[in-house]
C-alpha cells in the first residue's frame, strides 16, 4: 500500500494504532447536544436477508447523516473503519473492490464494519460498492451521501437488490420538541409552540438550529452546498439561471409548476429548467408532489407542485427571516403549507405517498396521503378558526373518495365533526403531525 494512503487512513482511524480506544473513537464524533432522530430503529437494524447489503443513508448535506451513523455504531457497540470519500487519496483507493479488499487485510486484523462518508464523490460508487457485496464482504457496509443519483446511477451498474436505503432530512419538530419527562404537559406544549416558530422561520438543519446567527448559516448552506454542488457535481452551465430558478420556486411554493413561464423568466429552455429541477430534487432541496388521480376525467393529472424540503432555505431566499411576526407575513399560507409538507416528508415512512388533489373546476385539497390501504386528506388553513367550516373543495373530495379522515390544519381550533359520514378533524398546527401519525397508526422511534 502507498505510505501516504496508510498515513491518511491512520489519521482518520486513530484506534488502529491505539491512540484512542474504539469506543472513544466513536464517541468523539457524537456532539454533546445530540438530538435523537426518529428514523425508525426497526429499519436501521432490520436483518439482512440473503447476501449482505449496503446500507445507504441518503439526505441533504449537513442534515446529520454522519452523526446518526456514529450514533448507530455507538448503540451497537461496534466501531468502523472510517473512510472520508471527499479525500483524494481515499477516493483513489476506492475504485476497484478486489485490490481494496486485499489492502484491507493488511490494515486490520479481522473484518470490521466499513463506513464510507460522502460516497457520492467516488467516481464509480455504484460499481465499487456492488463489487464489495458480490465478493462476499461479510461485515456491515454503511454509506452516507447527499445525492442518490451519484451513488446509484453514475455508472451503469446499480445497487438494486444489494442495498437498503434510508432517508434522513433536517430536524423535524417531533425531534427537537420531544416530550420531556420532567416538564408538565402545559409547559411541554408551550415549548413546542416556541420551537414551531423557529422551525417555520429557520427550518431544521442541525447547524442552523443550534446557531446564534441562523440566517448567516443558511446563506452559507446555499452558497457552499447548493450552488457549489450544483456547479461541481452536476456541471450546471448557467449558475445565474439556477439561482434565479431557486428564488422563483421560493415565491411560487404550492402552485402548479408552469415550465414555460419558468423557462422564460430564467432565460433558458424548458429542458434546462427540467434538468435543474431534477438536480434540486436529487439533492433534497425541493420536492415535487404529483396529483392524486383515480382515472376521473375532471381531475388535473399531470402538473406537479413544488415545495422546499426546509423552510429556512426558502425564507432566506426570499429575504424574510423575522421570527417574532412569522405568522403575520403576507405569505403565511405558503409558509405554513410548505412547513407541513416538509414535516410530512420527515415523519412518514417511505411507503406513504404525499400528493395533492385538484379538479379541472379548481376544487383542491392540499395534501392526500396514502399507503395503498387508506387515504388521508389534509387541508391547510393558515388563519385562526373559532368554529368548524369545511370548504366546498374538501366536500367534493370527501364525496368522491371517502378518505378515512380529513384533517383541517389551522392555528387555533381543536375539534372533530362528522361531514358526509366522514370524520373531519380540526387540529392546531403544532399538533398536526402527531395527530396524523396517530390516525394512520404510523409508528416512529426516537432511539437514535
Amino acid at each position: 500500500m502507498d505510505s501516504h494512503l496508510v498515513q491518511r487512513i491512520l489519521f482518520l482511524n486513530p484506534w488502529l494504532r491505539d491512540e484512542v480506544t474504539p469506543s472513544q473513537f466513536v464517541a468523539l464524533h457524537i456532539p454533546e447536544n445530540y438530538v435523537q432522530r426518529s428514523l425508525a430503529q426497526s429499519r436501521l437494524e432490520e436483518p439482512m436477508l440473503g447476501k449482505p447489503k449496503v446500507r445507504l443513508l441518503i439526505g441533504p448535506r449537513q442534515a446529520g447523516k454522519s452523526t446518526l451513523a456514529w450514533r448507530m455504531f455507538q448503540k451497537s457497540g461496534r466501531h468502523p473503519l472510517f473512510l472520508l470519500c471527499e479525500d483524494m487519496l481515499i477516493r483513489s483507493w476506492c475504485k476497484e473492490a478486489v485490490p481494496f479488499l486485499r489492502d484491507l487485510k493488511e490494515l486490520v486484523p479481522g473484518p470490521v464494519p466499513l463506513f464510507f462518508e460522502e460516497a457520492q464523490h467516488l467516481p464509480e460508487a455504484g460499481l465499487f460498492l456492488k463489487g464489495l457485496v458480490d465478493l462476499g464482504y461479510a461485515e456491515e457496509i454503511l454509506v452516507t451521501g447527499s445525492s442518490s443519483f451519484h451513488l446509484m446511477a453514475r455508472t451503469r451498474e446499480s445497487l438494486a437488490g444489494r442495498s437498503i436505503r434510508h432517508r434522513l432530512l433536517p430536524f423535524s419538530l417531533e425531534e427537537t420538541a420531544a416530550p420531556s419527562k420532567t416538564l408538565p404537559p402545559a409547559l411541554v406544549m408551550d415549548k413546542r409552540r416556541g420551537q414551531l416558530a423557529r422551525h417555520l422561520t429557520f427550518g431544521g438543519y442541525p447547524e442552523v438550529w443550534f446557531s446564534s446567527a441562523p440566517e448567516a448559516v443558511l446563506w452559507e448552506l446555499i452558497e457552499a452546498f447548493i450552488l457549489r454542488d450544483a456547479s461541481d457535481m452536476f456541471q450546471v452551465r448557467y449558475p445565474d439561471a439556477f439561482r434565479r430558478l431557486l428564488k422563483l420556486l421560493a415565491f411560487d411554493v404550492g402552485n402548479l409548476l408552469n415550465m414555460s413561464n419558468l423557462a422564460q423568466d430564467c432565460g433558458v429552455n424548458r429542458k434546462t429548467v427540467q434538468n435543474y429541477l431534477d438536480i434540486l430534487e436529487e439533492t433534497h432541496i425541493v420536492r415535487r408532489i404529483l396529483p392524486f388521480k383515480e382515472g376521473k376525467r375532471s381531475e388535473v393529472t399531470r402538473n406537479p407542485k413544488c415545495y422546499f424540503v426546509d423552510n429556512g432555505i426558502r425564507n432566506v431566499l426570499l429575504g424574510q427571516v423575522s421570527e417574532p411576526d412569522i405568522l403575520e407575513r403576507p405569505d403565511t399560507g405558503a409558509l405554513v403549507e410548505n412547513w407541513l409538507l416538509s414535516e410530512l416528508l420527515k415523519n412518514l415512512p417511505i411507503r406513504w405517498s404525499v400528493q395533492y388533489w385538484r379538479s379541472t373546476s379548481k376544487a383542491e385539497v392540499d395534501f392526500v396521503l396514502s399507503d395503498g390501504h387508506q387515504v388521508i386528506a389534509v387541508e391547510v388553513k393558515a388563519g385562526r378558526m373559532s368554529r368548524p367550516a369545511v370548504s366546498r373543495s374538501a366536500r367534493s373530495f370527501l364525496d368522491a373518495y371517502e378518505p378515512s379522515v380529513l384533517f383541517v390544519v389551522n392555528l387555533t381550533l381543536d375539534t372533530t365533526v362528522m361531514v358526509q359520514d366522514r370524520p373531519v378533524r380540526f387540529v392546531p398546527l403544532e399538533s398536526a403531525i402527531p395527530a396524523i401519525l396517530e390516525h394512520g397508526k404510523i409508528m416512529t422511534s426516537s432511539n437514535f
